[in-house]
C-alpha cells in the first residue's frame, strides 16, 4: 500500500513540476510561448504559390525599381524552391546572402498603401490580419500598379491577390491557400509580318509596328495538413492545382493563346535519430502539367520524386545537411529517364566572428509556363515543347563579422548544366518577340563578395549592403559562346535609415554591365539604377511616401528593342493598425 501511494505522489510531483517551474521564478525575462505561436520550418516546408509581390517588368522577378515595401509579410521558401525557381537568364545580381534591407519593422494587423506616379501610374497594396478565434487567421493581401507608359508599348497592369486560411488545433495545423494574378502589357506587331519570313530580311527600325495587348491570367489553391508529434517528429501533406492562361498577337488582328493546367502533391514524414539535433525524413512527391502554347496541341509533363533527408548538428556550430533523391521524369522531348542526384551542405558557425559553408547538388528545375512569361514579358512560347533543366552545382561561401556591426563576405559558384534554358528573339530573326531555348551543356562560374553594416543614427541605425558580382556563362550551342543578356558584372547597394521614430528612408543604387546578344556584332549597353523612397508617420495610424525610380533618368533596355520606364515620382499614404 505504501508503494502504491509513493508512486502515485511522485507521478503527480512530476506531473505538476513544469507548472510549477513556470510560477516559481516571476522575475524570468523570457516570455511566455503560447505552443500555437510555434511553428516549425523544414527543408520540405512548400510556400504557397502567392503571386501577391511585386510586379515583373523586364528581367528579373525582383526588380530593383520595385523593391518590396519592408513592412510587407514575407514570403519564406526553402533554398530548393529559390533554385528552381531561378533561371540562367535571369540579371538580377546574385549577391549571397540574399540582399535584404535590415529593417526596422513592427508588428500590425493591416497595412495599406496607395499613391499615384508619373504617366499615370496607380500603386496600391493592402495586407491584413486577421484573428477569427483563438488558433485560426486569415490572412488577405492585395497588390495592384499599373502605369499609361510614356511610349506606345510601355503600359502595363499588375493586379495580385492572395487569401490564406489556417487552423492551430492540437497538434495539427491546417491551411488553405488561394491566389489570382491578372496582368497585361502592350508589344509590338508589325503591320507586314511577311517580311519577317527570311532571317535578316529587313530591320525592325523600318517596320511600322501596331501595339497589341497581352493578356496573362493565373489562378489557383494550396492546401496543407501538419502534425507535430515534438518538433523533430510529425507529418506534413500538401497538394495544390493551378492554371495558367496568356493570350498572345501573333499576327495583325488575330490572338493565340498558351494555358497550363499544374498539381503538385506532397508527403513529408520525419522523425528524431538516437543523437541531438538528428533528424530523418522522407518525402514522396508528384507533379505534371497539362499545356498548350496555342500551336502545337496539347502536351504534358510528369515529375515523380522519392527523398530521403539526414541533418545532424554536432561540436560547436558544424551542421551537415544530407539529400538524396530519386527522380523519374517525362516531357515530350525526353521521353521518360530517371536520375538520382545528391544535395550535401555542410556549415559552420560556431566561431563568433566566421562563418562558412560548402555545397554540392544536382538539381532538376520543372518546365513552367508561367514561370517563363513572368521572366520575360515578351515571350512568346511559338510552339517549342517545355523540358526539364538538369544541372549540377557547387558553392563556396565564407563570411567575416569585424565587428558586431560589421560583416564581409564572399562566395564562388560552379554550374554544370546538362540541359537549361535561356531567352532569345524569336527563331533568332527579325522579330519582336522571344522564345526560350534550351541548350545541352552550358557552364557557368559566378563570384560575388559583399558587405553589410550597421552602425548607430541619431536614436536609430543605419543599415548599409554593397556587393559586386561577376559572372560567366558559356555555351557551345549558342553562336556568340555565350548565353545571351546575360551582363559580366553587376553591383549593387542598400542604405536603409530611421533617423527619427516617424521616419524612414531607403535609397538603392544597382548596375548592371553590358550584355552579348545571340548575334556576335549586337551588344546591349550597361545601365545605372538609382532610386529612393521616404516614409513619413503623421499619426500611429496614418503616414505618406514618396519614392523616385530611375533617378537618373537613363534610356535603357533591359530586352532588346525594349526602352524602360523613365523618371518617375511616386507618391501617396500609409494606413497602419
Amino acid at each position: 500500500m505504501l508503494q502504491i501511494i509513493f508512486r502515485i505522489t511522485a507521478l503527480c510531483l512530476l506531473v505538476a513540476r513544469p507548472v510549477m517551474a513556470q510560477q516559481e521564478d516571476p522575475s524570468s525575462l523570457l516570455p511566455e510561448i503560447d505552443p500555437q505561436d510555434i511553428e516549425i520550418r523544414g527543408d520540405f516546408e512548400v510556400r504557397f504559390q502567392g503571386l501577391a509581390r511585386q510586379p515583373i517588368l523586364g528581367f528579373s522577378p525582383r526588380p530593383a525599381v520595385f523593391r518590396v515595401d519592408p513592412a510587407r509579410m514575407p514570403f519564406l521558401e526553402t533554398d530548393d524552391e529559390i533554385v528552381s525557381a531561378i533561371p540562367i537568364s535571369d540579371l538580377e545580381p546574385a549577391l549571397k546572402p540574399q540582399k535584404q534591407f535590415l529593417v526596422f519593422s513592427e508588428r500590425s494587423s493591416i497595412y495599406v498603401k496607395g499613391g499615384f506616379g508619373r504617366f499615370f501610374s496607380p500603386e496600391f497594396i493592402f495586407a491584413g490580419e486577421m484573428p477569427l478565434r483563438p488558433g485560426e487567421t486569415l490572412i488577405i493581401s492585395l497588390d495592384h500598379l499599373s502605369s499609361a507608359g510614356n511610349r506606345d508599348f510601355s503600359s502595363f497592369r499588375d493586379l495580385n491577390s492572395e487569401v490564406q486560411w489556417s487552423l492551430q488545433k492540437g497538434r495539427n495545423r491546417y491551411d488553405v491557400g488561394l491566389y489570382g494574378l491578372n496582368a497585361f502589357n502592350y508589344s509590338p506587331i508589325p503591320t507586314d509580318t511577311t517580311e519577317l519570313a527570311l532571317p535578316g530580311a529587313v530591320n525592325l527600325s523600318d517596320l511600322r509596328m501596331d501595339p497589341q495587348r497581352l493578356t496573362v491570367q493565373a489562378y489557383g489553391a494550396e492546401v496543407q495538413w501538419q502534425r507535430f508529434v515534438t518538433p523533430w517528429r510529425g507529418w506534413r501533406v500538401n497538394a495544390g492545382a493551378h492554371h495558367f492562361n496568356n493570350d498572345s498577337p501573333l499576327r495583325t488582328g488575330e490572338k493565340g493563346s498558351a494555358s497550363e493546367n499544374r498539381y503538385d502533391i506532397r508527403a513529408l514524414r520525419f522523425w528524431e535519430g538516437g543523437a541531438v539535433e538528428q533528424v530523418f525524413g522522407i518525402m514522396l512527391r508528384a507533379a505534371g502539367s497539362v499545356y498548350d502554347t496555342g500551336l502545337a496541341g496539347d502536351q504534358y509533363w510528369l515529375t515523380n520524386s522519392m527523398s530521403a533527408r539526414y541533418d545532424h548538428l554536432f561540436g560547436n556550430g558544424h551542421k551537415l545537411e544530407a539529400r538524396l533523391r530519386l527522380y523519374q521524369l517525362y516531357d515530350p522531348v525526353n521521353s521518360f529517364d530517371m536520375y538520382l542526384y545528391p544535395d550535401i551542405r555542410y556549415r559552420y558557425g560556431g566561431m563568433r566572428r566566421f562563418h562558412g559553408s560548402f555545397r554540392i547538388q544536382g538539381y532538376v528545375k520543372e518546365p513552367d509556363l508561367k514561370e517563363l512569361y513572368q521572366g520575360n514579358r515578351f515571350f512568346l512560347q511559338n510552339g517549342k515543347e517545355l523540358e526539364h533543366e538538369r544541372g549540377l552545382n557547387i558553392a563556396l561561401h565564407g563570411g567575416i563579422r569585424l565587428t558586431r556591426q560589421f560583416l564581409v563576405y564572399t562566395g564562388l559558384d560552379y554550374w554544370q548544366f546538362y540541359n537549361s534554358g535561356y531567352y532569345d528573339t524569336l527563331d533568332r530573326l527579325q522579330s519582336p518577340y522571344y522564345s526560350y531555348l534550351y541548350t545541352d551543356d552550358a557552364l557557368r562560374v559566378e563570384w560575388y563578395q559583399g558587405m553589410a553594416l550597421a552602425l548607430p543614427f541619431w536614436s536609430s541605425k543605419l543599415s548599409l549592403e554593397t556587393g559586386l558580382n561577376y559572372s560567366s556563362i558559356e555555351s557551345d550551342d549558342v553562336e556568340t559562346g555565350v548565353i545571351p543578356y546575360t551582363p559580366r558584372w553587376q553591383g549593387t547597394m542598400r542604405a536603409h535609415m530611421k533617423p527619427l521614430s516617424m521616419l524612414h528612408f531607403s535609397v538603392w543604387f544597382d548596375y548592371t554591365g553590358k550584355r552579348k546578344t545571340s548575334r556576335t556584332e549586337e551588344t546591349l549597353d550597361g545601365f545605372f539604377q538609382l532610386a529612393a523612397e521616404a516614409n513619413l508617420r503623421l499619426h500611429d495610424n496614418l503616414g505618406i511616401y514618396f519614392k523616385a525610380l530611375n533617378m537618373l533618368n537613363q534610356d535603357y533596355e533591359v530586352w532588346q528593342n525594349y526602352l524602360e520606364q523613365p523618371l518617375q515620382f511616386f507618391g501617396g499614404v500609409t494606413l497602419h493598425w
